[in-house]
Order: structure tokens, then C-alpha cells, then sequence
């Protein structure tokens, strides 16, 4: 006789799914989308199993079910849900609407066997002919009992799935597998239910004969003499540990990170509503910090995912060290993690927590034998003062986060007020940003530097600046950290870049000069890996020779990690173009690394040159940085010139070249064509500020 599988679920790419999965097991398959399609094939088709989907519109696979059981009550009934209704499910099951409720995703043997086990059981109900054989082969324990509950027979799955041979449990009851872990109660009602209704189904812990105690899934059913009395029991059971197991870890996997079994998001929300719910009921404060790795992108992208992947697990194990017991720490994604303190006395409890974690990231972590220097900012807010729900007090936590990268990383800020408005202003810049590069609202600006030995004007430093149609300029100090944090920074860079070397090679062909344009590169931009390319194309497509093009990248950047430094240092070199340090002095540059990098020129930070001529200590640093650049054959660039003072100071040390409001302001292109035209220097006395 043929077998014939009804497959039933409003979605038809799960109907697919199911059905190919069927489709090579001997079955002949039907499948419908909704309960109304489903009873109606039952109406034309000999059909032995059904599986259906729980929620569906209209009506429910427990609702259509019940009706198979009252029209058809010989069909196998099975539900595969992506859903746990507890109550309906239990009511479903109780009342034999359905055999077995399975879950979504499923396991494709586990999902197999089981089907392959309804029809075992469709033959046991309808064909007691084969009775023998089934019960001999089936995979599902039977135990038989006479009506004091004294066994009787046993088939082979039950001694596969308890231990026990069958003379060592007949004459006895099924008690001898009693796990105690239920109460009394429960055989009470167990017992209630098999008089009541004939027969009970449900899921009971029993013990193996070596004293495991193992979850299964038992039927009960009375059977009836011809007057009607009880005259056995049968039992019949399937071993559910290794579906449990798999229900186990589909949940911990549902719940937790893979990479470093931390509690993942959806988790840490959970955690977080029930942690709010309790603090509501008890009056208790609860607080969320939320940290992001200050260091994380640039380890990733040099060293690769193998690499940042190997951190994010050392990143980890140093936060779980400072937990206290009941926090629940969590990776939220990416290298953000974020920490619930569900019972806080007072913010120095907090406070203390950040510290602990702060004092972790001190030292470097250590992969392959190279140590790395990564930092967290962290941001915190607190309920029930900066909000009342999981998904403000979260959100008020991401803006306090921003906030302590913007006041220099590896630090922390509480959430405030006025942080909300910052960040939607944060949003808004970051949108208008993305349509005023494509819409032709920025600008290059051109700041000219000087030779101090003959007052020519040998170049100057290409600075982007931003046109808003309503708001005017807006200042590269709002708009570039958005523009490196989200990766804008890199058509912006490849705009100021091509736009730069288009006019400085314009200007020297008209004989204005013959200069060289610098413009400043991100660390985002430094390891892109399509910079090279970018850089030889804007050089092609303009004229411009390559050492006429100087790339300003900064000391900090630079010494992020020296020898990635290097390496792309020297690639530059070998397309022609100059370098220079940036902000030098500001950082923690070793001279034999600089001795290695294969560098131009120096700048000398403003904030040196600013007092050079009222601070000894200022005077003499820039007087190092000058003697130590000319001895490794480098020149030397003073920024934030204001005043004939500094400019006499650095032209007594021997620098070569100054750059600041002295001589000019940063000025648009035409502005500085004029610039160049009229030869205005501080040394005719034509120009100032």
C-alpha cells in the first residue's frame, strides 16, 4: 500500500523545502498552503501522515487537526512549528488531536525518522495483522501491563532504550524506571487523565537500568475487555534525549555569539527587559554600558578577519574577568559589547566597573607573537533616569559611547540630555554628507606654504570644505570624523585628491609656480587597498608629476603600527610621490622607526609653534625636532605661523617652510590663483593675519 504524506504551511518556500526532503523516501507527497486546501486533498486522497504547520491564517494546524481527528480519526496528526504554543499545543496533545509537535529549523534525520515513525504507527493502529512485526522493529518502546500495572511483555526498543532485558522487568511495574523527578502530583494527574479520557501522551524523565535518567515521550492507553473493563495498559515511548539535545543547541546557538560564546543580542534584550521589570517592582537602579573597540577596524583590515576574530575571543575573556555575578556581559555584533549591571546601589558602583575594565585594556593583547594596543570607549546610561524601556536606555548608552570617542577614545561618558540632540545631528550630517558628494557641494581650499630661505611660495595643503545649500560652510571638524566613521571618507578623499592635482598642474603649466600640493590621508584611506590605484590615476588624468604631490598622514597614524607603516610608505615612494608627518611631536614616534620610514618632510604641530616664542620648553622642542629632522635630510614644516615673532624664531633655527595665518588663510581656488598672481609674502608686506 502506497504511503502518503500531506505536507501543509502558508509558505511556500518551506513547502519546497519539506518536499525535497521527502521527495526520495518512497512517499507520495501532497502539499498544501492553507487548512481549507488541506481538507479539501483529504476529501479526494487516501492520506496516512499529515504534517502541518502551526500558524496559519484563518485557521490554525491545532484547528485543522481537530477536524481531521473528528472526520478522519485513523491519520497520523504531527505539527512542525516555528513557534511554541504552549497552551494549545498541551491542549492539542492532550485531547489526541495531534501525535507530535516538532520545531522549526529542524533536523533533517531527526524530521525523517519521525515521519518514518508516524507511518510505523499508522500500520500499528490499522493493521493489527502486522502487529508482531512492528512491534518487534519499531524504534518506539512498548511495555505492556496486565491492569494492576504488572508488566507483562516488552519489545526490543525498550530494552535498546532502558537496559533492562525483558525477565528483569516482568511481574514488575514501570515504576522500577521512576527518575524522581516528578512530584506525586504529577502521576496523580497522569493517572486523573488516563481514567477519564482512556489514554494519556506527554513527556516524563525516567532512569536506564546504569542510573541515567533520560527525558521520553510516552502514550498510555487503557485497553477494554468486551465488558468493557480494563484489562491492560500499553505504553509506547520514544527516547527524546537526542532531540532535546538539539533543541538545547538550537537555543544556545539562538541565543549566543558563535565566536565567543558570549550571550548575543537577542539574549542581552531579553536579559535587559527582565532586569527593567524587576528594578520597576523593587525601586533598584539599573544601568547598560555599551563599549566599542577603538582599534579593532584597523587590526581587522591589516592583519585580516583571522586575526580580529582571534582578538574579539582575548577581548572576551578580559571582560568576562571584571563581571560580577549576575551581570550579563554580550557581544551585540561586530567588535561592540555591551554590559548589564542589573542591581547598582550607586553611579560609583558603576564607575568602579568601567575603571576594572578600562585598567583590562592597559595591557597589549598577544596574537602569533605580535602585541597589539587596543582600547574601549565606553558609554553608560542608567534606568530609570535616562529611560524607561530596553530600547532607550540602549540607545541613550550608544550616544554616551560616541561621545567618549569624540573626547579621544579609551575613555568613558555618562549618557546626557543633550547627547540625543548631538546624535541625531550626527545622523543628519551623515546623510547630507553622502548627497553633498555626489551633488557637488564640496570645495577645495588651498593654504600656501613658504620657504622662509627666499619667500617663495612652494606649495600649499589642499583642506576640503563643505557648502551646505542652507546651513553654509560647515566646518571639516564636524564633518570629517563622521566622514572617517562610516567610510565617506574615502569618494571625499578620492574628490579633494583628483581635484587638488587637476589645479596644481593647471597652475604650473600657466607659470604661477612650480609647486607642490599636499593633501592629508585617513587611516581609513592608508589601508584601502585601492589607494594606489587612485592616486596613479589622479596623477595620469591631471598631468601633475608625481613629486609634485605630497601625502600628509599623521604621526599618530603613522605609529598605529609601524610596520604595516612601512610597507605602505614605501609603495607611495615607489609611485614618486612625497610623504610627510603630520603633527609631529603630538605622538610617540621612536627615531629608529623614523629613521625607517621613508619620509620627506616633518611638520611641526601648531600647538608648538603657538608659544615658541613664551615657552623655553615649546622653543627647545622645536629646535630637536628641526636639529634631528635636518640630520636624517628632512625638511621641516611649521604650522599655525600667526605672528612675525614665531616666524623670526623659526627662521633663526633653520626651518625651511611655514605654513599659517601669517601668511594666509586657507582660500578657494580662485582665491588663491589671485594669491599666487599678485606675489603677495610677508616679505613686501603684503599679506597678514
Amino acid at each position: 500500500m502506497s504511503q502518503t504524506l500531506l505536507l501543509v504551511d502558508d509558505e511556500e518556500a518551506i513547502l519546497r523545502s519539506l518536499a525535497r526532503l521527502f521527495r526520495n523516501q518512497g512517499y507520495e507527497l501532497l502539499t498544501a498552503t492553507s487548512a481549507a486546501e488541506a481538507l479539501h486533498l483529504l476529501e479526494l486522497n487516501d492520506v496516512q501522515v499529515i504534517l502541518s504547520d502551526q500558524r496559519m491564517p484563518v485557521m490554525t494546524g491545532v484547528e485543522m487537526l481537530s477536524l481531521v481527528r473528528e472526520r478522519y480519526p485513523e491519520i497520523i496528526r504531527m505539527i512542525l512549528s516555528g513557534y511554541s504554543d504552549i497552551t494549545a499545543i498541551s491542549d492539542a496533545v492532550n485531547k489526541g488531536n495531534i501525535y507530535k509537535f516538532l520545531f522549526k529549523p529542524w533536523d533533517n534525520d531527526l524530521l525523517l525518522e519521525n515521519i518514518r515513525d508516524a507511518f510505523e504507527r499508522y500500520g500499528l493502529t490499522q493493521k493489527g495483522a502486522q502487529f508482531s512485526r512492528i512491534y518487534e522493529n519499531t524504534v518506539e518502546g512498548i511495555v505492556i501491563t496486565d491492569q494492576n500495572t504488572a508488566i507483562q511483555a516488552v519489545n526490543p526498543a525498550f530494552t535498546t532504550i532502558t537496559g533492562y532485558a525483558p525477565h528483569e522487568v516482568i511481574g514488575k511495574t514501570p515504576a522500577l524506571l521512576k527518575s524522581d523527578e516528578h512530584p506525586p502530583a504529577f502521576f496523580q494527574e497522569m493517572w486523573a487523565t488516563l481514567h477519564e479520557k482512556g489514554k494519556w501522551t506527554g513527556e516524563i524523565w525516567n532512569r536506564r537500568k546504569n542510573g541515567e535518567k533520560y527525558p521520553e515521550w510516552l502514550n498510555i492507553t487503557e485497553i477494554r475487555d468486551a465488558q468493557g473493563r480494563i484489562s491492560q495498559y500499553v505504553g509506547l515511548f520514544n527516547d527524546v534525549t537526542e532531540h532535546k539535545r538539539n533543541e538545547e543547541q538550537l537555543r544556545y546557538q539562538a541565543y549566543h555569539d558563535a565566536l565567543t560564546g558570549l550571550p548575543n543580542r537577542l539574549l542581552f534584550g531579553e536579559n535587559l527587559e527582565l532586569a527593567l521589570g524587576q528594578a520597576e517592582r523593587s525601586g533598584q537602579v539599573v544601568a547598560v554600558l555599551l563599549m566599542d573597540l577603538d582599534r579593532f577596524k584597523f587590526v581587522n583590515d591589516t592583519f585580516g578577519h583571522d586575526y580580529g576574530d582571534k582578538l574579539l575571543v582575548m577581548v572576551a575573556e578580559r571582560l568576562r574577568s571584571v563581571i560580577r555575578k549576575g551581570d550579563t556581559l554580550a557581544r551585540m555584533g561586530g567588535d561592540e559589547f555591551t554590559l548589564l549591571l542589573p542591581t547598582i546601589r550607586e553611579s560609583d558602583d558603576i564607575v568602579r566597573v568601567i575603571k576594572k575594565i578600562l585598567h583590562e585594556f592597559t595591557r597589549p593583547f598577544t596574537i602569533e607573537k605580535n602585541d597589539f594596543i587596543v582600547t574601549v570607549s565606553i558609554g553608560a546610561s542608567i534606568y530609570p533616569q535616562d529611560g524607561n524601556t530596553p530600547e532607550t536606555v540602549l540607545k541613550n548608552a550608544d550616544s554616551a559611547m560616541y561621545k567618549a570617542k569624540e573626547d579621544g577614545r579609551n575613555n568613558y561618558a555618562f549618557f546626557t540630555a543633550t547627547m540625543n540632540e548631538q546624535m541625531k545631528r550626527r545622523i543628519i550630517v551623515e546623510n547630507e554628507l553622502h548627497k553633498a558628494i555626489e551633488g557637488g557641494e564640496l570645495e577645495v581650499y588651498y593654504q600656501p606654504k613658504q620657504r622662509l630661505a627666499d619667500g617663495v611660495v612652494v606649495g600649499m595643503e589642499a583642506l576640503v570644505r563643505w557648502n551646505h545649500p542652507v546651513r553654509g560652510l560647515v566646518s571639516p571638524s564636524e564633518f570629517i570624523p563622521i566622514a572617517e566613521s562610516t567610510g565617506q571618507i574615502v569618494p571625499l578623499g578620492k574628490f579633494v585628491l583628483e581635484e587638488a592635482c587637476r589645479r596644481t598642474a593647471a597652475w604650473n603649466q600657466a607659470g604661477l609656480g612650480n609647486l607642490q600640493v599636499a593633501v592629508n590621508f585617513s587611516a581609513y584611506q592608508l589601508r584601502d587597498g585601492d589607494l594606489l590605484e587612485i592616486i596613479s590615476n589622479a596623477l595620469k588624468q591631471s598631468d601633475l608629476m608625481p613629486h609634485q604631490l605630497e601625502a600628509e598622514l599623521t604621526e599618530s597614524l603613522v605609529m598605529q603600527d609601524v610596520e604595516a607603516s612601512i610597507e605602505e610608505l614605501v609603495q607611495l615612494k615607489r609611485l614618486g610621490v612625497s610623504i610627510a608627518i603630520d603633527d609631529f611631536g603630538t605622538g610617540y614616534s621612536s627615531l629608529s622607526y623614523l629613521k625607517r620610514l621613508p619620509v620627506d618632510t616633518l611638520k611641526v604641530d601648531q600647538s608648538f609653534v603657538r608659544d615658541v616664542v613664551s615657552d623655553q620648553q615649546d622653543a627647545e622642542l622645536v629646535r630637536a625636532i628641526i636639529g634631528m629632522a635636518h640630520g636624517f635630510k628632512l625638511k621641516v614644516v611649521a604650522e599655525g605661523v600667526e605672528s612675525v615673532e614665531q616666524l623670526e624664531f623659526l627662521r633663526q633655527n633653520g626651518c625651511d617652510i611655514i605654513q599659517g595665518y601669517w601668511l594666509a588663510r586657507p582660500m578657494p581656488a580662485g582665491d588663491f590663483a589671485a594669491f599666487l598672481s599678485t606675489g603677495r609674502t610677508p616679505f613686501n608686506g603684503d599679506a597678514g593675519g
